[in-house]
């Protein structure tokens, strides 16, 4: 007959209980949040200390050898089961957690020292793994969408055998009662203590499964984010090397993963961001702050783009940086569109020539200017004779060409460093800047009545117009903005006043 040492077998239980502890702590150790391995390994710590307490049976009381060490298998199960409702996010059994190991060992002392009866007591601890197996079971398998689902089935059928297995027992005892000792050798007892080695081993390593399976199932999902993400992804290590860019990064640079793996994210600088931006921007990352702002990359066929980007640290349990990830999203079409927004907002719509707003605004640098250089700026008030004619006898189109038309012979007439703009109607306003002295503003005012003068040709038709100048110096007739063009302003109502086509200095 085959028939092993029970003694031997409680200690392989033991010693196995105490791997799987180790184990199961370790994996608590190395997870970033609760998911109840904690409780695994100390229910698993338990159930080792019960098997080395019913191996001593005989060296110590039966209290402590039979009571406390069968209520420690209780409550190791138990711990587990409270580790598998924190797992799978359900709240635990109140009334089982409090209630069921007191009753357990409560039960056992009766049916030992009070009404003696072994079959009870096998019985009950058969139903107690019965219950608490099924309950595992009930909580591994209820959620069907649940992420842990296809690794569960591992842990499920372990606990699913060892709950039946001792369902069995108990009925078997209480059928066929058991007349021998419980540590007496014989064929069943041997098949009782070896299986329970063999499934203990079993849940360990399937508890460990399940946790590695739900991060795996965790990774991939994350993993297929990045992957199918519209937005660019880069990770670099901690000294700044891409490790990992996502097709979306690829199909955006033009660059292919090999192309930019060990590579510095600089390979994708344009050059025309100051050196201090990228400087700031690596303090402080590198202190592990989140950085957000915006980058003018340059892709591989050399067009440039704008993006806005949040770069992140990635910290280890430690603390310490082990990667840094860049999250970026195109916005070269939202910058042009603000650009020209801009431009729209300081520029007139028909002639594209500086607004009142901005050519103010240039006035007043080109006052300092001409102070730091010891110069002189000439401000223009520029308005049309016989536009309205114009307007009257051919209509706003015939109008708005002779306008744009005006503006380009302008525009033709002065430096690039000067001003010409629209001032609202047929007025315009012209900002000479660093002038030397009247002599080479009047040169310029002359062109500017000549071409003007110039015959128009507007729908087939020729058209003459003239222009009335006024003309203020800075800082001779004033020193501010508004004072200046309402001087020029006032000179050319003079100008119209006496005879038009011509200009004169305030």
């Amino acid at each position: 007959m085959f028939v092993l040492d029970h003694r031997t077998l409680l200690v392989v239980t033991a010693l196995i209980s105490i791997g799987s502890t180790i184990a199961l702590f370790v994996l608590w150790h190395s997870q970033s949040k609760r998911n109840g391995a904690g409780f695994w390994a100390i229910g698993m710590s338990y159930i080792a200390a019960a098997s080395m307490l019913i191996s001593t049976r005989g060296v110590f009381s039966d209290f402590l050898s039979l009571v406390i060490a069968n209520s420690f298998y209780v409550l190791g199960f138990l711990l587990i089961l409270r580790g598998v409702r924190i797992f799978t996010g359900r709240p635990p059994f109140t009334f089982i957690d409090f209630t069921f190991t007191p009753l357990i060992a409560a039960l056992f002392y009766y049916f030992y020292y009070i009404d003696q009866n072994l079959n009870i007591r096998v019985a009950i601890l058969s139903a107690s793994f019965l219950l608490i197996c099924g309950a595992i079971v009930y909580s591994l398998l209820r959620d069907r969408d649940a992420p842990w689902r296809t690794s569960s089935f591992a842990a499920a059928t372990a606990f699913s055998l060892f709950g039946l297995f001792h369902g069995v027992r108990g009925v078997l005892t209480l059928v066929q009662p058991i007349e021998s000792q419980f540590m007496a050798s014989n064929l069943l007892t041997s098949l009782v203590f070896l299986s329970g080695i063999f499934i203990i081993a079993g849940i360990a390593i399937s508890l460990t499964l399940l946790s590695y399976g739900v991060l795996e199932s965790q990774l991939r999902i994350v993993s297929l984010a990045v992957e199918q993400s519209a937005s660019s992804i880069i990770i670099t290590n901690n000294k700044g090397l891409i490790d990992y860019v996502n097709p979306a990064a690829s199909k955006k640079t033009g660059y292919l993963l090999d192309e930019l793996k060990g590579k510095s994210p600089r390979i994708l600088q344009s050059g025309e961001m100051a050196p201090h931006e990228y400087s700031d921007l690596w303090k402080c990352i590198s202190t592990g702050h989140t950085w957000r702002g915006e980058f003018h990359n340059r892709k591989k066929s050399g067009e440039l783009y704008w993006e806005i980007a949040s770069i992140a640290p990635v910290k280890q349990k430690n603390g310490q940086i082990s990667h840094y990830v860049a999250i970026k999203e195109d916005i070269t079409a939202l910058k042009e569109a603000k650009q020209r927004i801009d431009y729209l907002a300081n520029h007139d719509a028909l002639t594209e020539l500086p607004t009142r707003k901005l050519a103010m605004d240039r006035l007043v640098t080109a006052f300092s200017a001409a102070g730091c250089d010891n110069k002189k700026v000439a401000v223009m008030f520029v308005d049309l004779d016989g536009f309205k004619a114009v307007n009257d006898s051919f209509g706003h189109d015939a109008g708005d060409q002779l306008l744009k038309e005006t503006a380009q012979r302008l525009c033709n007439c002065v430096r690039d460093i000067d001003t010409v703009s629209r001032f609202g109607g047929d007025e315009f306003l012209i900002i000479l800047s660093s002038v030397i002295d009247r002599k080479a503003v009047i040169a310029v005012t002359e062109r500017l009545i000549d071409a003007i003068a110039a015959k128009y040709e507007i729908e087939t038709v020729d058209v003459n117009i003239s222009a009335s100048i006024g003309i203020a110096m800075y800082p001779e007739h004033g020193e501010t903005a508004t004072e200046l063009v309402n001087l020029a302003d006032e000179a050319m109502y003079t100008v119209k006043h006496s005879g038009k086509n011509n200009y004169a200095f305030i």
